[in-house]
């Protein structure tokens, strides 16, 4: 598992909300109503034929008899007084609404006739008679010229009432609304139990995406029914595998670079202490021995002798700290725990009572290999590092527990171990969080994680101040691939 920092940005677990299912249901919902809106218009605009052929009836039936009464005129079988006359049959083509009337070349109109509305007939809502009126009754009106012999008599005009018409057309919507509505609602439900059924692979996806985002690389994909999701588990799985081999050699290389790089300091440091230190060890006595030899015949060389041993003590301290730096003896001698009392008794002996070092552990330790200890001290020395640098805080707490693998809550069932260092100090301002872990401290801790598969988060911790927090299996992805 890859080590995590602020300085990469904070990672967060990442939970999709996509909903195929609620998706495609609203696509096809807006896809419904345009085709309802677009049924309502064809609706509208039949209505509106309906009233233009209506018209143009009344005024082709009403242009025949005319004409003809113009032709009994020619032949004395009528009085021109009583042109223009339509009779009794007006009332039978005409509509609720609708009027005809008969008008001169001159503009004069001579006859007209209407039908009224029917009162018990239900009216459109008046927005709705304006807009279809504006839209699809510009052209409802109908004109015939009438004609005799060449010569122009007058013009048959048929109109009807907007509010007629848009009565009708608003009756006419108002039924294939409920109708449609009916169908989409019964549709979308369809739409969505049968789409939840074919879609329900996507919620293992998800779910395995989400535990891959979380490290868990062991995660792996049923095969899938469906073509195109069976061919996303194939690659889901196969880059899974990939990757975990890959962490696993990584690890492996990482927990061996690490490993040697301590066995290198180890014995640089026995050889510090076996050689260098019994040298030093030796020109001291041999100072001393000087200086009690010599110091009455030759006061010069027992002032000498005095700076000779003065300057072989500072070296010989000088050693101790550097041989402590390469590998604190109590991690060979007295093991883990031995090492971190010692490494805070430290901290707390340079603090001056200033800032406060506290180490705090739970479970046993002892069977811990001697190269995981040594990676755990080195983080824990690292993070105190930080900690007294940047944290100008009163307290600073390690805490290292040891958790079983249900308490940790880890798929594999491993148990775990989990290094806390908290402070109550200033914490990290978003411009200093870089500086403060950056360094090659940081790389030289995210290493050691790596090695000990696991890892890492640093941070502003809830309660304030700063944390460091590190926790990693027993059992190593290098031992569990083996």
């Amino acid at each position: 598992m890859p080590a995590r920092t602020v300085e990469d940005g904070q990672v967060a677990q990442r939970r999709s909300n996509l909903d195929l299912k609620w998706l495609l249901v609203r696509r096809i919902v807006i896809v419904a109503v345009l085709c309802v809106m677009g049924g309502a218009g064809v609706v509208l605009r039949d209505v509106a034929a309906e009233a233009r052929r209506q018209n143009q009836e009344v005024v082709e039936t009403i242009g025949k008899q005319l004409a003809l009464q113009l032709v009994r005129i020619d032949s004395a079988l009528d009085l021109p007084e009583r042109f223009p006359d339509w009779g009794a049959a007006i009332n039978s083509l005409l509509q609720p609404g609708q009027c005809v009337q008969f008008r001169y070349p001159d503009r004069r109109t001579p006859n007209s006739n209407c039908i009224g509305l029917d009162s018990s007939a239900q009216l459109a809502p008046t927005w709705f008679a304006r807009t279809f009126g504006a839209l699809f009754l510009g052209r409802a009106a109908v004109e015939r010229p009438l004609i005799h012999r060449g010569d122009p008599k007058g013009m048959v005009k048929a109109t009807l009432d907007a509010t007629a018409v848009a009565a009708r057309a608003w009756f006419e919507v108002s039924r294939m609304l409920g109708l449609w509505t009916t169908m989409i609602a019964v549709m979308c439900l369809l739409v969505y139990v049968v789409v939840d059924r074919a879609l329900r692979p996507t919620n293992e996806i998800l779910a395995g995406l989400n535990r891959l985002a979380e490290g868990d690389l062991s995660c792996r994909l049923p095969r899938f029914q469906l073509q195109e999701l069976d061919r996303i588990s194939e690659v889901f799985n196969d880059l899974a595998q990939k990757l975990q081999i890959t962490t696993w050699e990584r690890s492996g290389l990482a927990r061996k670079l690490v490993d040697a790089q301590e066995k290198e300091r180890r014995h640089i440091a026995r050889e510090l202490h076996d050689d260098v230190a019994q040298r030093l060890s030796a020109l001291s006595c041999l100072a001393a021995s000087i200086k009690g030899a010599a110091g009455q015949q030759a006061p010069t060389v027992l002032k000498e002798s005095n700076e000779l041993i003065a300057m072989a003590s500072d070296a010989m301290r000088s050693l101790r700290e550097t041989l402590t730096y390469l590998r604190p003896p109590e991690i060979d001698d007295l093991g883990l725990l031995a090492s971190l009392q010692g490494l805070i008794a430290e901290h707390n002996r340079r603090a001056r009572d200033v800032t406060r070092f506290d180490l705090q552990v739970q479970g046993r330790f002892d069977g811990l290999p001697a190269e995981t200890a040594a990676h755990i001290y080195r983080i824990a020395q690292e993070g105190l590092n930080n900690a007294v640098r940047h944290a100008n805080a009163h307290t600073v707490q390690v805490i290292l527990q040891s958790r079983l693998g249900s308490e940790a809550g880890r798929k594999d069932g491993s148990d775990e171990i989990e290094l806390t260092i908290v402070d109550d100090g200033t914490g990290a301002a978003p411009e200093h969080l870089g500086r403060r872990l950056g360094g090659t401290g940081l790389v030289g801790m995210r290493e050691r994680v790596i090695a000990l598969s696991g890892s890492l988060t640093a941070g502003p911790s809830p309660a304030g101040g700063f944390e460091l927090r590190v926790h990693f299996p027993t059992q190593t992805a290098t031992e569990a691939a083996a």
